[in-house]
């Protein structure tokens, strides 16, 4: 519980400065995009010229808005969730990176397994969101018992953790710590 808690304490103070916080937003929408826009990547090249600006706009928020609303509630819910988690975890490990200069390996290996997990598998099998779908396998998650819910679980868990192990070892990192109390001066002037 302490490492939990010493990572909630590393990752709102390391997401209230703008900077990380429009990393992990900006993260988490491309990989939100990917995810929903995957599927019908030859149609958005197809219609990319033959179609006018303000009518290929609407295409592409049409098809945001059936991502979002044509799939299955706990699968939407999940693909936000790990957008989120990605980008967080994206966020530490820069900031992780640009105050200490290296990360170690269990942290990232997590979560780019974490994320991988969640960018291949589609979490909803009909609408066949993600990178497995673009390669033609989407369907070989429907013959996982959950139907490939248990890889968006995986994921979040994996995500989850490296979070957990960045950020308590974030508040342990002297050079963090530094980088951090420094930042905290300088709003206070």
């Amino acid at each position: 519980m302490k490492k939990i808690n010493q990572a909630w304490t590393s990752v709102k103070s390391i997401l209230s400065r703008k900077k990380y916080f429009l990393i992990t937003i900006s993260i988490a929408f491309i990989f939100f995009s990917l995810s929903i826009l995957s599927k019908n990547f030859k149609l958005m090249l197809t219609l990319l010229t033959k179609t006018s600006p303000p009518e290929y706009f609407s295409l592409i928020l049409g098809l945001y808005k059936e991502g979002i609303t044509g799939g299955l509630l706990h699968a939407t819910a999940i693909l936000i969730l790990i957008s989120i988690l990605l980008g967080v975890t994206i966020s530490l490990i820069i900031f992780k990176i640009k105050s200490n200069g290296v990360v170690k390996g269990n942290i990232s290996k997590s979560g780019t397994v974490g994320a991988v997990i969640g960018v291949a598998a589609p979490v909803c099998v009909p609408c066949g969101i993600g990178l497995l779908s673009v390669l033609g396998l989407g369907s070989v998650v429907a013959f996982l018992p959950f139907q490939g819910i248990e890889l968006g679980i995986l994921s979040i868990i994996l995500l989850s953790y490296a979070i957990i192990t960045l950020g308590s070892s974030i508040k342990e990192c002297s050079s963090c710590q530094a980088n951090l109390n420094n930042v905290n001066l300088s709003k206070k002037r």
